[in-house]
Formats: C-alpha cells, sequence, structure tokens
C-alpha cells in the first residue's frame, strides 16, 4: 500500500507538506517506505520490482504488538468519518518504548493527478492525517490493550473512493512498526447512525 503527498495547491495538505519535510523529502518526487527515506526510482518499469522487494523484506521484521482497524467503527456518517484502531501487545519489551505514535492517513484512492514525465497517475492521495500531522502519543503496555476511534471531518472527497491507513511510528526513527489498510471506508446506513446516537445519549 502506498499512498501519494502531492505538493500541487491543489491537493496539498499541511499535514502532508509538514510529514514530507519531515522525511527530508527534496522538492522533486521521492518515496519513502516504512519511515525511511529509499533511493529514487524514475523508470517506470522498475517501480514494481523495487518497491515489492522492499515489501518481502519487510515482511521479516516482527514487531510486538498486533494491531488492526474495527470494520463497523470505522464508517463514513456525514459530515465526519470515524475510524476504530485496536492494539493488542504481545510482548513486555513495548513497556520501555517511547516515541510511539498512532498515524490515521485518509486517502482517495484512484485520483487522477501529474506524473513524471507529463502523463496521468492514478495513485491513492492523501486527504487528511488525524487527528493532527504527528498523530496520537501511545504508551502501551503488555497485557492492556488499547482501544481508540479517531474522526475528521469530511471534505470535498469522493467517499466511494475513500480509503485509510493506520500505523505506529517511532517517531525518534521514523520506522513504521506496524500498519493496517482499510482499502474502502464503508459508508454508514442511516439506521446504524440513529441506533449509536440512541447508545450515546443513554450511556
Amino acid at each position: 500500500m502506498y499512498i501519494a503527498y502531492f505538493r500541487n495547491k491543489d491537493l496539498a495538505t499541511p499535514a502532508g507538506d509538514a510529514r514530507t519535510g519531515w522525511y527530508v523529502a527534496s522538492p522533486a518526487p521521492r518515496a519513502v517506505f516504512s519511515g525511511r527515506l529509499v533511493d529514487q526510482v524514475t523508470e517506470r518499469d522498475s517501480f514494481y520490482s523495487f518497491f515489492s522487494g522492499e515489501a518481502v523484506r519487510s515482511r521479516a521484521d516482527s514487531t510486538p504488538f498486533e494491531m488492526w482497524m474495527d470494520t463497523l467503527t470505522t464508517a463514513i456518517a456525514p459530515p465526519a468519518l470515524r475510524i476504530g484502531v485496536h492494539i493488542n501487545p504481545t510482548d513486555s519489551v513495548v513497556d520501555e518504548m517511547r516515541n510511539l505514535f498512532l498515524v490515521a492517513v485518509v486517502y482517495e484512492d484512484s485520483f487522477g493527478a501529474p506524473g513524471l514525465h507529463g502523463d496521468t497517475i492514478f495513485a491513492p492521495i492523501a486527504r487528511a492525517v488525524v487527528t493532527d500531522t504527528w498523530g496520537v502519543p501511545l504508551s502501551l503496555r503488555f497485557g492492556s490493550e488499547f482501544d481508540t476511534t479517531l474522526e475528521t471531518t469530511l471534505g470535498e472527497w469522493e467517499t466511494s473512493r475513500l480509503g485509510v491507513a493506520a500505523f505506529v511510528q517511532d517517531t525518534s526513527t521514523k520506522d513504521i512498526l506496524q500498519a493496517t489498510v482499510i482499502r474502502r471506508i464503508r459508508q454508514q446506513k442511516v439506521e446504524d447512525r440513529q441506533r449509536q446516537l440512541t447508545l450515546e445519549v443513554r450511556k
């Protein structure tokens, strides 16, 4: 899964600009894989082989927690978009881990944008970083599961093509330790929304 942060004034976001600057990305298109700035790939025919190799290598990395998004909580309920995230620490090493942040990036898939060679590329483009540029600080503990619901306001986006990528990142090293993706966020039905409001009132 990859997400494009564009600097074009019509497509850029403050959070996207801040994150690309944090990665020390130059004005020219650059790629960041799992939090690491990687060599520039300019030959179109070499994109897949290069990044598929990176993906295979990253699968060998182990992390001390499991992570997933709740497909029921994660939904579009205008004017809001909600994202339910669950993290389950599986090793006591997490007790000593610092500088961890939960980052969720809402993206619009198959968005046509200018490519490197004057052509048009259809890429998943970042629409919002929830809840802020760096996400939510985490303090994980072995034996204690972590659940949260993040929320953002919908923009003028094509909701049928919205997805979300959530990941845990160590801001001291920029390493992405674990990630999960929902490629299409469901539209919450009216009756589901009414039921949720009723439950909230009863709390």
